[in-house]
Parts: structure tokens; C-alpha cells; sequence
């Protein structure tokens, strides 16, 4: 039975484990090391039955398939031991190695998965070329077929040009040896979601599509949990099979040991679960694993077979670090024409100069104005072509998001740029001209590196004019790609061409139309190609306006008439809705050679006339009055060019004028927009930097009276209470939009805020805070304020707060106006009626019927909790820390859309899904992949735990906790009983004390580190608004991420973690055994109790501390303890 034949009957393929974790263990003596001790590979020579041993070993726990140990077995890499030139030997050797072993394990097929690492050099960053590579890539294929290999697997993948050169020799390599073996490709995401060189999965899968691999799947970097959702991205759009072998978790230093943290029933949980939902065929595992992950394995999935997928491939292209499908909704696929000497003068300048930067600079624009794709060309008369785009190419692939049209008419040239290519390009042209025999060199390179194809409706007797002959100009160059080469339909897209219709030739004058009949035939009679046209020619030696608009009105045709892609300047094409009515008509005159007279002439005259002026003309910002501009530079949060502007507005109104008349109503623009779902909080930020960067360049210009007369407040965190991002966001606003705020901070008593509100004489009090605790302290404030009489109008709000509870229990007490503001735009509004002095006490609301409070603890438990649960055993009694933790690993815990929504404010309001994923995908991603990537590059976030397990038991509402090895009592936790039935308390949960049976409660603090606060007060400090925002939230996050983790390593540890459930949505609602509380919350409110926590713990040993309001400090810190009953569950005591 080939391997290709084990494949098709759909059964679960099982791979083996690691291999070097478990050359780990062996005891290798210097003679077999060497001399190269460290050089894994050389054991095939030296230490053959060893190696047979593990392979054995793999066979007997049920392995269908074992990896040949050449992970680093390629000649740039045994070239670092002196080793080169023993590169096919070695390989050679794994395999027969492997293949003895194969042949002993008689029970049922076995088979051999020839081992191609990554190496130690980044072909894309320039650490190798394509030649060294591909050569040494080759050598080792050519020994592993040799050797016996039933399949070519290229692993731990972190490059996209990597794969594709080993894929390429590979293909050579077999082809040299007459064999055809299946080929799989397994790629390493890293916790941030790429590859580590940047990919997304979908540059992944755009890439290697071409390339026909029979297996696709991913191993290492994670445990199975965080490779779930790119495997399943892999399993909806890949069509062969799909493997997974993740790491047995990632390891962590535990009391200085390095330690992979997944058990093996967890990891085989996570990978059945990846098999029948997702249906992944292939399973195994990477660093960590040994024979007994793949044992357990085999008894999970014995005999069971992956069921069938519904795959819908969508084809595209893609950068070095993401994909773009070819075909677009709406379409069409954008291509970018500026980054061409042909066509663009600043480009060219910039290639003559030898200004590199200057030429990436033009395709980064072409990006940001919304191109799909880039032309790229730099052909120019008495230059190195070769040279100037090796040079183009390498710097464009690691610099621009966008995948590259490689434009040359030079089969070397195109050659040389596919081989720096790490995306899936497209090569720009082929064409008749000089009959077949370029066009085959052409769709050769194509096929081989994996590249669409642009294909020129020119043949022999020049460009095709005419329908008829366009589309038999078509059919040639099909059936030379698809059949004559094996390229698929879908990597043709065919461009009809385009002329102008502003020459006057009397034999262009339906050229538009023949263009558009063109495209349609085309897509009708070559099913699965598509199409493109170069869109400016069709406006050639027209006036600049004029052609904007022929462009944008003809493109509206294409479109209709099936037009996939097309070349163009984006900035230039403007929106049908924002061109004048008769523009468009004068425009559909001339394409479709109507409207009586000569269109052409007609068209000419038209905007002669007029001038063209369109909404979009309109809409230039030059045309703007001042004000406006000023205005719309605050609203956009873009302070370019603002400086002059207003130096330039005062020469005609005071500072303090164009901040109240021009600033501030454009700020109240931001609020509204903010208001009806139509601005995210970041982007407000950002209008807020702006707002203060006026501000500040406006204050010389005024009076000291002038700067002082504005309204005032006093804003703090309440006593207890260490929340402060809300309470900033605050100030940002109201000090942005022209009022004194008096920040002070956070824990801060009632005393310290008359004080300062009496000393400034401000015009209100603000109070903020995140927990319940936090409501109680307001409520006591306020009856402080009224108990010395002040009548200053008092704004709440925080995240525990509601509007009934403010205006029902808290308005009462107070002598003045107490608002509940949801926000901090809420609290300008407030503020905006307090300087109008139309802010006035609302009428008192009579209290809602609500729970009642808890009283003395019920007679009667009705839930009957079972007291013969197994007790877990622990691994260890008493405390241990944790540091050294991955920061990745952390990352992987965190739920996007809390941090997205929740913390960062990108909410979708008024936002249809598609704009709001869009949103996500272009701003809000790749924002928080730069501040993870920052994050770990500056060590901002240093993730600490310190953890324990204790005997304890229950008696009535309490926990007794027992010092480890004794029976003495050290202390006991109170908790309080539900009011309503079922009357549950926390201490129902553990064995009673006499019951004669010790029971165990696990405890943990978690922190990411004081740095977190400190930078987060240096970017507020700083006047950086969004960034403080986006850290901040990521830093609090980062810690609840922290402790999610910890808390499934505790319940693995203990064992129980095997009773999860399967999904994000079963951990939701608690289908898992082990849960975790933290006092302060509603089963157990009471604060004071943590300290005992403390005093258990000591985490001042991982820098957190306990404040007086028992709120810990650092912010970015929780603790929990973990109860283990299956029964225990959240609950409400109130």
C-alpha cells in the first residue's frame, strides 16, 4: 500500500511524536557525538540502533507513520558542524533507518515521512539566496527518496518563500529519481497569529495552492488549543489533507525547571475534538510528546475515520503576509499602476536616484489608498533590469502588505523576482507577438513558482481590435497554459485590452465597446479565468479631469460586463454617486458611440464648459473655507498641515474664538459621531490628541484670563478603588473640549476631593469606579457632601454602576444634581449644561422592587450536593512561582472581542458586519499584533504566578485550611449563604471536618507586572491618548488571560481537566470541572477575605501588594481560588 493509497480511505492517519525530546533522554556517548555534540542528524552514522529505538517505540504506541530524524539534516545547516558534504549520506541513512523499522512493526501498514526542517537561515530576510536553498533543499530530498521515504514532509515552516523553494526541489529531486511521492507542508503560527516572518494563514493558503501538496497542516510553536482556529481556516479552504501535531503545550520554567505544561489526555482531547469536528485526517505531535501522547492517541482514535469536509477554495494571491482573493465583493481587484518607470515620473526619479526607500514609499501609498495589488516594473533604457528588480522585489515583498504583478518583459527578469517572491505573484505578460515560443518559457516559470498569469490578447498580426479575434487570441493562449502546461483556468486572468477613445481615429471609435464585449465573452467561453483591464488607456490624451472621470464611468461598465481586476491609479477613480448626472452621460456617450455628432467632441466640449466639477472636485479640501478645514483636520485626528492653518486663522479671530467657534464644535461633531455608532473610542482618542495639540499651539495666543475662566471639575477614583482608565478617558474629553479637569488619581478619599474642589472653586465633582464595592463608597460620599453642605453637582459613573441605581438610591441623598453618566461623552454633555446653567436636581424616583437582602442563613439546603467525589490529588502541598511564562502563551488565552469591544471601544454601532469586519481586519488587528509584538520586545508585560494546593475542610459557612504535612489549622475562609433557594454557599462544596476526609483547595495570584501600570501612565502623562487606551486594556487583559491559563493548569494538574467541554461556548456556561471564584464577586463578595489569600500565598514575593482597600497593585494582578467539586458553580448570594 503507497501512502497516497492510506490516504484515500479516510481513516485517521497517526503520525509519531518528537523526536528530539526524546534523543533527550538517551545517554549518547562523546564517540558517537563526534566531535559535533548537539548535531542530532549525526546519530543516523553513529548511533543507528538508537534511533531505530525511538523509531520502534513510536510503532509500538500505534504510530501509522514515523518523521525521519533530518530535521536539520539540510547542507547550510550541517555546514555549522563541519558536516556538509555528508548531507545525502545522512539523510539517506535516516530513512533506511526509519524504513527497517517501518518493515518490523508487521501489524498493520507503516510508513515513512522523510523529515525537511526549516533550517537556520530566513531566505526572505536575505540570510540565504534562492540557488543555496534550493540546492541544499534538493541534496536532502534526494536522500530521504533514496533512503526509502514514502513521503516528503517540509515542517516547522516559518517562511512562505522557504516552502515554496523546498517545495520546488522537491519536485526536482523526484523528477531526477523518476518517483512521485505525496508531499506535506506543515507551517509554525506563532501565538500572534502568523507564521514568525508575519504570514497569515491566508497568505498560506494562497501561496501553496498552486503548488498541488497533498497535506497541509500545522506543528509546533503551541499546545492544540491555539492552533484550533487557523486549522480549522486550513480545513474550510485547503482540499487534500490536513495534519496536526502540536506541541504538548509550552514550557515553562516552574521553580527553575523547564516543563511542557499539557497532559496527555488534555492534548488528546483537543486533537479527537480537531478530528470529528473540523476533520482533520493526520494527528501526531511535536516538542514534548513522547510514545505515550501517541498511545493514548491511537486508543482515542482507533479505526476512526475524519469526516468528509466541505471545502470552498477561494483563489488568490497573496504578500509575504496576507492573502487577497482574485475575485472581490464589490469587485474589482484594485491593481496599483504607480510603482512602474513607464507610468509614473516620481517613480522613476526615485529608481534613477537610487532612492529604494523612496520607491517602496510610492507602493505603501498605493496600499493606503486601497489597492489590492501592485504593478511593478523597472524597465528603463541603459539599466540593469536584472539587477534594479532583485533589488525592487526583495525590498517591496518584506515591506508592502499587498502581492506583486511582476511587469518585464524579460523571461530573466520575471525569473529573478519570482525567486524573491515569498507571496503568490502574478507574472505581467504573455502574449503572441513573437509566436508561442516566450509564452511556453512564461507558463513554465509560472507553473513552477507557483504564479498567476496576465495574458495579453496579442498575436502575431498585432493587438486584437475586434471581439472575434480578441477571444481567439484567448483560446491560443489557454490551451498553451492549461493544457500544454498544466496551468489551472483560475491562474489566467486575460486582459481584452484597452484604447483610447480620446485619439479621434475614426477606427477606435467602438473600441469601448469591443473592450466590454470582450470581457463578457471571455468569461463566458473560458470558464474559471478571469479578467483585467488597464484601465487609464481607455482615456489616453484626454484633460486630467475629464479622463478621472472616463476612467471611473467605464470602470462602472467593466464591472458589469464581468470584470474581475484592473490596473489604476485608485486615488483617481472616483465613486459614480459623487459625479454629476450629465458627466456620467457625456462619459456613456462616448464609450458606447452615441448621443448624436461626434461623441468625442461632444465629451471635450462638455467639460470645456462645465470644467467637469464634480462632488468630488467640490469636496477638494483647498476650496474649503479655513474654518472648515480646521474643523475636519480634528474630526479625522490628522494634525498634518493644522499649525499653519491656524496661525493662519489668527490673523482674523482670537485663540480663545477659534477654540470655542471652530475646536469645540468639531470635537462635539467627534461626540456625536461616537454617539450614533459611527466612530470606534480609538479614533476618538486620536480626535482628542488633535483637539490638544490646537489647544496647546493656540495658549500662547491668549490671555492669562482667558485661560483660567474656564468651567472646572474635580475628577478621582473612589476610595479603594485602583481603576483609573475609565476616569482618564474622562479627562481626555472634557480637558479636550476647553474644561479644567483636577485628575486626582485613584483611591481617593472624600475628604482630598472637598478640599481640592473648595480650593479651585470648581464648577462639579466627578467619582468613578470599576467594583460593586466601589457604588457603596459613592453612596457614603455623597452623604459626606451633604453633610457639609456643599451643592456642587456630582457626575458617577463606572462599571458597576447603573442609571437606576444613581438615580434611585444615590440622588436622593444629595442636596444637588447626581447624574449617572454611561460615558465620558455623557459626562460632556453633563458638563456642557453646567457652563449653560440649565443643569438642574431631577424629580426623586420612588426605588423598583428588587432582591431581597440576604438575612441569617436558611434552615434548608435544597440542592443536594454529593459528598462522594473523588478528592484529586495534587502534585505537589503548599506554594510554588511560576515565572519565566511565554508572553505568547499568555496572549493565546485572550478573548479578542472583550479586548476589542470591551477594553479598546471598536464596537460595530451603526457599522454594517462587512464594514465593521473590515474595520477589524485593517485597523484593529494589525494594531494588536504591533502592540503584542511591542510588548514582548520591550518586556512591558513580565507574567508572574504564584500558586499552591491545601488541605482543608468545611464547617457550616466556612473553609478551614490546614498547614501542609499537619493537622494544625491555619486560618478559614467565610463565605456567605444564597438568600434564595437553593441556599448554596461555597463551603457546601468541600468535605465537612468530620467527615474524617481531607479535602483540597488550590490558590493563585497572577500579575503581569508593575511595568504594565507604569507605561501605562507614562503614554497618558504623554498626551498619548489611543495608545494608552489599546495598552492598558491589553495589559488588564493580559492578566485575566494569565489567569485563565493558570487555572486550566491547575485543573490539569489535578487531573479534572479531561472533563471540559468541547468549545469556547461549553466553557461558558461552566461544562468543566474545577471553578474558579475571587472574592469580591457575587458568590463571594466580601473583599477583606483576599487577604487571608495573602497571608497564604505571599505574592509581595511576585511584586503584588494589598492596599487598604484590599485592592491589589499592581492593577494588571488577580487572584482565585479553584474548587474543585463538579457541582460548584457561579452563583449569586445577594
Amino acid at each position: 500500500m503507497t501512502f497516497r493509497e492510506r490516504l484515500q480511505d479516510s481513516r485517521v492517519v497517526l503520525f509519531d511524536g518528537a523526536m528530539g525530546t526524546q534523543i533527550q533522554t538517551l545517554t549518547i556517548s562523546d564517540e558517537e557525538w563526534a566531535g559535533v555534540a548537539g548535531c542530532n542528524e549525526i546519530l543516523n552514522l553513529t548511533a543507528p540502533d538508537k534511533i531505530a529505538a525511538i523509531h520502534a517505540a513510536y510503532f509500538a504506541a500505534g504510530a501509522d507513520v514515523v518523521e525521519t530524524n533530518t530535521f536539520g539534516a539540510n547542507r547550510i545547516v550541517l555546514a555549522e558542524y563541519g558536516l556538509e558534504e555528508r548531507a545525502r549520506e545522512i539523510n539517506r541513512a535516516a530513512a533506511v533507518i526509519a524504513r527497517r523499522a517501518a518493515a518490523a512493526a508487521t501489524e498493520k501498514p507503516r510508513f515513512v515521512a522523510g523529515s525537511i526542517g526549516p533550517g537556520t537561515r530566513l531566505i526572505s530576510l536575505g540570510q540565504t539566496g534562492f540557488a543555496a536553498l534550493h540546492a541544499s533543499c534538493r541534496e536532502q530530498a534526494l536522500g530521504l527518496i533514496e533512503g526509502g521515504a514514502d513521503l516528503l514532509l517540509i515542517e516547522t515552516c516559518q517562511d512562505l518563500l522557504q516552502i515554496k523553494t523546498a517545495l520546488i526541489a522537491c519536485r526536482d529531486a523526484m523528477a531526477e529519481l523518476g518517483s512521485d511521492l505525496p508531499v506535506a507542508v506543515s507551517v509554525t503560527v506563532e501565538t500572534t497569529g502568523t507564521l514568525l516572518v508575519g504570514s497569515e494563514i491566508s497568505a498560506v493558503l494562497a501561496a501553496l495552492a498552486p503548488f498541488g501538496i497533498d497535506i497541509l497542516g500545522l506543528n509546533c510553536a503551541t499546545g492544540p488549543e491555539a492552533m484550533r482556529p487557523y486549522i480549522r481556516q486550513i480545513c474550510q479552504q485547503f482540499p487534500g489533507a490536513v495534519l496536526c501535531q502540536p506541541n504538548a503545550g509550552l514550557p515553562q520554567n516552574v521553580n527553575g525547571e523547564m516543563v511542557y505544561t499539557l497532559a496527555p489526555e488534555e492534548f488528546v482531547r483537543h486533537l479527537a475534538a480537531m478530528v470529528r469536528e473540523e476533520g482533520v485526517q493526520l494527528v501526531g505531535g511535536c516538542c514534548g510528546t513522547h510514545p505515550g501522547f501517541i498511545r493514548a492517541l491511537a486508543e482515542e482514535l482507533a479505526g476512526e475515520k475524519s469526516p468528509s469536509r466541505r471545502v470552498q477554495p477561494a483563489p488568490a494571491l497573496s504578500s509575504l503576509f496576507s492573502g487577497v482573493t482574485l475575485r472581490q465583493e464589490p469587485a474589482p481587484f484594485f491593481v496599483g499602476e504607480r510603482a512602474n518607470t513607464n507610468g509614473s515620473k516620481i517613480f522613476r526619479d526615485f529608481l534613477l536616484a537610487g532612492d529604494w526607500d523612496g520607491m517602496v514609499s510610492v507602493g505603501m501609498e498605493q496600499q493606503k489608498s486601497g489597492a489590492h495589488g501592485i504593478d511593478l516594473c523597472v524597465a528603463y533604457t541603459g539599466r540593469d533590469e536584472i539587477a534594479d528588480m532583485r533589488e525592487a522585489v526583495s525590498r517591496f515583498a518584506i515591506s508592502v502588505q499587498l502581492p506583486l504583478f511582476i511587469d518585464s518583459t524579460d523571461v530573466r527578469v520575471i525569473e529573478e523576482a519570482l525567486q524573491r517572491c515569498g507571496g503568490r505573484a502574478v507574472i505581467n505578460s504573455i502574449n503572441l507577438e513573437d509566436g508561442e515560443a516566450r509564452a511556453d518559457r512564461i507558463c513554465a516559470l509560472a507553473k513552477r513558482y507557483g504564479a498567476a498569469l496576465i495574458a495579453l490578447t496579442i498575436d502575431e498580426k498585432g493587438m486584437a481590435l475586434e471581439v472575434e479575434r480578441k477571444l481567439a487570441v484567448a483560446r491560443r493562449l489557454y490551451e498553451i497554459a492549461v493544457n500544454r502546461h498544466g496551468l489551472q483556468p483560475e491562474d489566467l486572468i486575460f486582459d481584452p485590452l484597452t484604447f483610447t477613445l480620446g485619439s479621434g481615429d475614426a477606427s477606435l471609435t467602438t473600441a469601448g465597446i469591443s473592450t466590454l464585449a470582450g470581457v463578457r465573452r471571455i468569461k463566458e467561453e473560458l470558464p474559471g479565468v478571469y479578467t483585467l483591464l488597464g484601465l487609464s488607456n481607455i482615456s489616453f490624451g484626454l484633460a486630467p479631469h475629464s479622463r478621472e472621470i472616463l476612467n471611473s464611468v467605464f470602470l462602472a461598465e467593466a464591472v458589469k460586463a464581468g470584470l474581475d481586476m484592473a490596473i489604476v491609479n485608485v486615488k483617481k477613480i472616483i465613486p459614480l454617486f459623487q459625479i454629476a448626472a450629465e458627466d456620467i452621460e457625456a462619459a456613456l456617450n462616448l464609450i458606447y458611440n452615441r448621443g448624436g455628432g461626434d461623441p468625442l467632441l461632444n465629451f471635450i466640449n462638455h467639460f470645456e464648459k462645465n470644467a467637469g466639477e464634480s462632488q468630488e472636485t467640490a469636496a477638494d479640501e483647498t476650496l474649503l473655507p479655513l474654518g472648515e478645514r480646521i474643523q475636519n483636520r480634528v474630526v479625522q485626528g490628522n494634525r498634518s498641515g493644522l499649525e499653519p492653518m491656524l496661525m493662519e486663522a489668527l490673523t482674523t479671530l482670537p485663540a480663545l474664538e477659534i477654540i470655542n467657534t471652530l475646536l469645540i464644535p468639531a470635537m462635539k461633531r467627534v461626540g456625536d459621531l461616537f454617539g450614533s455608532g459611527r466612530m470606534q473610542l480609538p479614533f476618538v482618542l486620536q480626535s482628542a490628541e488633535v483637539m490638544k495639540f490646537a489647544v496647546d499651539k493656540l495658549q500662547p495666543f491668549m490671555d492669562k484670563s482667558e485661560v483660567q475662566a474656564r468651567n472646572s471639575i474635580v475628577l478621582a477614583t473612589v476610595r479603594g478603588d485602583v481603576h483609573d482608565i475609565g476616569k482618564n478617558l474622562v479627562d481626555i474629553i472634557l480637558t479636550n473640549n476647553g474644561y479644567q479637569v483636577y485628575n486626582l488619581g485613584i483611591k481617593c478619599e472624600i475628604d482630598t476631593m472637598i478640599q481640592k474642589a473648595v480650593q479651585a472653586g470648581v464648577d462639579a465633582i466627578g467619582m468613578s469606579g470599576l467594583l460593586v464595592k466601589s457604588t457603596v463608597v459613592m453612596k457614603e460620599n455623597l452623604e459626606e457632601l451633604q453633610r457639609r453642605g456643599l451643592k456642587l453637582p456630582v457626575l458617577l459613573g463606572g462599571a458597576a454602576l447603573t442609571r437606576s441605581y444613581v438615580e434611585e438610591i444615590c440622588a436622593p441623598l444629595y442636596d444637588a444634581p447626581v447624574v449617572y453618566c454611561a460615558d465620558a461623552f455623557e459626562g460632556l454633555t453633563v458638563m456642557g449644561k453646567i457652563r449653560e446653567k440649565n443643569l438642574t436636581r431631577p424629580a426623586p424616583r420612588e426605588p423598583r422592587g428588587g432582591k431581597a437582602v440576604a438575612g441569617a442563613a436558611p434552615a434548608v439546603i435544597s440542592e443536594a450536593i454529593r459528598h462522594d467525589v473523588g478528592i484529586p490529588v495534587p502534585p505537589f502541598w503548599g506554594d510554588r512561582i511560576a515565572e519565566g511564562i511565554e508572553l505568547d502563551t499568555v496572549f493565546s488565552y485572550l478573548t479578542e472581542n472583550v479586548l476589542f469591544r470591551g477594553r479598546w471601544g471598536y464596537r460595530r454601532g451603526k457599522l454594517s458586519a462587512e464594514e465593521y469586519q473590515t474595520l477589524l481586519e485593517e485597523q484593529v488587528k494589525p494594531e494588536f499584533r504591533t502592540l503584542k509584538e511591542r510588548c514582548i520586545r520591550e518586556q512591558l508585560l513580565e507574567p508572574k504566578v504564584v500558586y499552591g494546593y491545601y488541605p482543608c475542610n468545611s464547617q457550616g459557612e466556612e473553609v478551614i485550611l490546614y498547614h501542609p504535612g499537619s493537622s494544625d489549622e491555619w486560618l478559614r475562609f467565610a463565605f456567605p449563604r444564597e438568600s434564595r433557594p437553593p441556599h448554596r454557599c461555597i463551603a457546601d462544596y468541600f468535605r465537612p471536618a468530620g467527615s474524617g476526609v481531607r479535602d483540597l483547595i488550590a490558590l493563585q495570584v497572577v500579575t503581569v507586572g508593575a511595568r504594565a501600570s507604569a507605561e501605562a501612565q507614562r503614554l497618558y502623562e504623554s498626551n498619548s491618548y489611543k495608545e494608552y487606551l489599546l495598552f492598558h486594556g491589553l495589559s488588564v487583559e493580559s492578566a485575566e488571560a494569565l489567569a485563565e491559563y493558570w487555572h486550566l493548569r491547575i485543573r490539569t494538574e489535578l487531573g479534572i481537566a479531561g472533563e471540559d467541554g468541547k468549545s469556547v461556548e461549553d466553557f461558558v456556561v461552566q461544562k468543566y470541572r474545577g471553578s474558579r471564584y475571587s472574592f469580591g464577586y457575587p458568590a463571594c463578595p466580601d473583599l477583606t477575605e483576599n487577604r487571608k489569600l495573602f497571608t497564604i500565598l505571599r505574592p509581595e514575593r511576585i511584586g503584588v501588594t494589598i492596599t487598604d482597600g484590599e485592592l491589589m497593585t499592581p492593577e494588571q494582578s488577580t487572584s482565585a481560588f479553584i474548587v474543585h467539586h463538579p457541582q460548584a458553580k457561579y452563583f449569586n448570594v445577594a
